[in-house]
């Protein structure tokens, strides 16, 4: 099955008629969850699903970002043969909104119990404090800014995506659920330094954001992403309202 075929066969579940539950299926009318699998990626999001009727419910989904780092890192520059210490301090914020209507393919006891495809959309806002102190500016490569990286890195994405998904709905009104599928997203990003540089020192110090602040970090391989397809999988728990 290519990507388009598939793609089609989860909009086709999803615009199903409404004949796959039994009437008065439904357990909970909401469910207010906690996402477990983006704790690691410093998102702490809470989401809040609303049954519509016997097969498709609404959810929205708020994330908060916070995280630090500090971290230190030894330079040379072999044109001067100068070397220096650099201590890196980073705060991340910002935040994440996900909205996203289900509807569920195979209800297993009642609402929202079951098997379920969801389109979702996304929109995320990013953002790192950078505070660079070094002992000797000239000891950074000559390839890269020759000062200290002081400011604000903004990286805003939108995007959306197809999941598919299991959600278990227990007597006691807990949920525990798992989704994956593919997304799309677009990445747009700027840079504003504390410093007053000109046009060139501007770029230069953008372009050694990469080596000195991204790749030591955790968060590198979204921190360093291009706008395009991705997968996204989730863990949830939740409390029926």
């Amino acid at each position: 099955m290519t990507f388009r075929s598939g793609i089609l066969l989860f909009f086709s579940i999803l615009l199903a008629a409404p004949g796959v539950a039994q009437e008065d299926n439904i357990d909970a009318k909401s469910v207010l969850k906690l996402n477990l699998s983006d704790w690691y990626w410093a998102r702490y999001e809470l989401g809040y699903e609303h049954v519509l009727n016997e097969s498709t419910s609404l959810q929205f989904s708020f994330a908060g970002i916070g995280a630090e780092e500090d971290r230190s890192a030894y330079y040379y520059n072999n044109m001067q043969g100068t070397d220096s210490q650099s201590n890196l301090h980073v705060v991340h914020g910002g935040w994440r909104f996900t909205p996203e209507i289900r509807r569920f393919a195979w209800v297993y006891g009642g609402m929202p119990e079951g098997v379920y495809v969801s389109v979702q959309g996304r929109v995320e806002n990013w953002s790192l404090t950078i505070d660079e102190d070094t002992d000797d500016v000239n000891g950074f490569p000559a390839a890269q800014f020759q000062g200290e990286l002081d400011g604000r890195y903004a990286l805003f994405h939108w995007g959306g995506g197809v999941m598919v998904g299991y959600q278990w709905y227990s007597d006691n009104g807990i949920s525990i659920e798992l989704y994956t599928g593919p997304m799309f997203r677009s990445y747009t990003r700027t840079w504003t330094p504390d410093a007053a540089l000109t046009d060139g020192e501007t770029e230069a110090s953008e372009d050694s954001l990469e080596p000195r602040v991204f790749n030591g970090s955790k968060w590198n391989t979204y921190l360093t992403a291009n706008s395009g397809p991705g997968w996204r999988f989730g863990l949830t728990v939740g409390l029926g309202l």
